[in-house]
């Protein structure tokens, strides 16, 4: 997105608190209302005009800035707090985009969107090789091997691994693995406490992650944990 672009899509969303603004949108504006403030900074009341007619679309702005990260826009308030509050929000702000949608709205860039289709046309016959080995939780122990249809993992009827219902941490429809384009796929559905991988990555929410053979993650809580293995 260029400064025009960035510009004139704060101006659109004047009052506009929902969705979110990937970093270019907010940096591009921001530097269009630092040099604009500048050259008004001696022409006293047009200064103050202007400063109050950006004061929303900048908080605008910079909420959905926020929530193009996975943050609630009510972080904004840490610009009250003197110097640590701004330096925080400056990185917050330069952070890139949370891939794929979350719960705030559609990936503004585009990038990882819904899931796509899995094609068995794509899919190679290694993808029967792969299962999914429970080391630890209420099924530790048990293994389900991997088919061309994937699998769905939580608590829910009809999932492939069915926790009991009430299992801490574990949703009714918590993360499933499926192919795209051939390869295996872990993806997070939404769940309340999440689908992190042995290396402290959690995924956002819909956004497949690749994985492979020895691929260990954990659904909810650390003590439910699965790996790939090969059969």
């Amino acid at each position: 997105m260029g400064m025009g672009s960035a510009i004139k899509s704060v101006f659109v969303n004047y009052m506009n608190f929902e969705g979110r603004a990937r970093r270019s949108e907010f940096w591009y504006f921001s530097l269009f209302s630092f040099l604009v403030s500048c050259a008004l900074a001696f022409l006293f009341p047009i200064n103050i005009v202007w400063s109050l007619a950006v004061l929303v679309p900048s908080l605008a702005v910079t909420w959905r800035r926020l929530h193009d990260i996975g943050k609630s826009g009510a972080y904004a308030a840490f610009a009250l707090i003197p110097i640590v509050g701004a330096i925080f929000l400056i990185i917050w702000c330069t952070e890139d985009s949370q891939p794929g949608d979350n719960q705030y709205g559609k990936n503004p860039k585009g990038e990882y969107g819904a899931q796509q289709p899995y094609s068995s046309a794509a899919a190679p016959v290694a993808d029967c090789l792969l299962a999914v080995q429970c080391l630890s939780g209420p099924l530790q122990g048990q293994v389900y091997r991997l088919s061309r249809q994937g699998l769905t993992i939580g608590t829910e009827v009809g999932c492939t691994i069915r926790f009991p219902a009430g299992t801490p941490g574990v949703s009714r429809r918590h993360c499933e693995i499926v192919f795209q384009q051939g390869v295996p796929v872990l993806t997070d559905l939404g769940s309340s406490y999440g689908t992190t991988l042995a290396d402290g990555k959690r995924l956002p929410p819909r956004y497949p992650e690749r994985i492979s053979a020895g691929t260990r993650f954990y659904v909810g809580s650390p003590n439910v944990v699965f790996q790939i293995i090969n059969v």
